[in-house]
């Protein structure tokens, strides 16, 4: 369950009970990400990486797309401080 959305720009991330971080949206993806809408309709795989340090949350969000006969990677860093006092690093894959 989300215990809180926090919003970043353009992002949105979904923080748990524990204070994980358990989804992200992304608002005008086609635009923010500079990719047209029906490339983004042909996503591949996603995969989000999210390191806790002690002061401070890093994700890394892998979009993977086919765009003509090739696979491109779009990488999304976002740092953020969510109170953590233990480092841990949960990788999420979706497919």
């Amino acid at each position: 369950k989300v215990k809180a959305s926090l919003d970043i720009g353009d992002f949105v991330l979904d923080v748990s009970h524990k204070n994980l971080i358990c989804g992200i949206e992304i608002m005008d993806a086609s635009e923010n990400l500079g990719v047209p809408k029906d490339v983004l309709k042909s996503i591949k795989n996603m995969k989000m990486s999210v390191t806790y340090k002690t002061n401070h949350v890093y994700v890394l969000l892998m979009i993977i797309f086919v765009a003509g006969d090739k696979e491109v990677n779009i990488p999304i860093p976002l740092t953020l401080d969510l109170g953590h006092k233990t480092p841990k690093k949960e990788v999420l894959v979706y497919n």
